[in-house]
């Protein structure tokens, strides 16, 4: 026997299986929906946040390396982040809201976090809100370090 199917029957689908099959992907779809449409602003807040991490993490190693005090300032005007660090870009914030509390003995101007050549820094809590929930990220005055404290969704 060659081609054609066995029993007599025709091979493929019918057009009301195939009707079904499309009912029942919509609905999943249509349930799947909210879920991604809050993953989306999440997402973004996370990268946002570990953008944050990763200059502070670079400007603490900068000052390290070439024993100048380094800087990252916030600029409530233009709601970006500013980095001393040479080529660094701006980080933008649009569409966030960005709260910088400074160390409690910190003698730095407001929203800005200096960071010293031997790996300290001046300290800061940095609370970033918006659509995709709030991050909060603290930097310690002894090491410099930051850490990820909170994710509110």
């Amino acid at each position: 026997m060659t081609g054609g199917p066995r029993g007599g029957g025709t091979a493929g689908f019918s057009l009301v299986e195939m009707l079904v099959v499309l009912v029942v992907l919509g609905l999943v779809a249509s349930f799947g929906m909210p879920a991604l449409r809050n993953l989306v602003p999440s997402q973004r807040l996370n990268a946002a946040a570990e953008a944050i991490a990763g200059e502070v993490a670079l400007l603490r190693t900068e000052a390290q390396r070439t024993g100048r005090v380094t800087s990252l300032v916030f600029d409530t005007e233009a709601n970006r982040f500013f980095s001393s660090r040479p080529g660094a870009p701006a980080l933008p914030m649009a569409g966030w809201r960005v709260l910088m509390e400074p160390g409690k003995t910190s003698h730095v101007a407001p929203m800005e976090i200096r960071f010293l050549s031997d790996g300290g820094s001046t300290g800061a809590r940095i609370t970033v809100t918006g659509p995709g929930g709030t991050r909060t990220l603290v930097v310690g005055r002894a090491t410099g370090a930051i850490r990820r404290v909170q994710v509110t969704p």
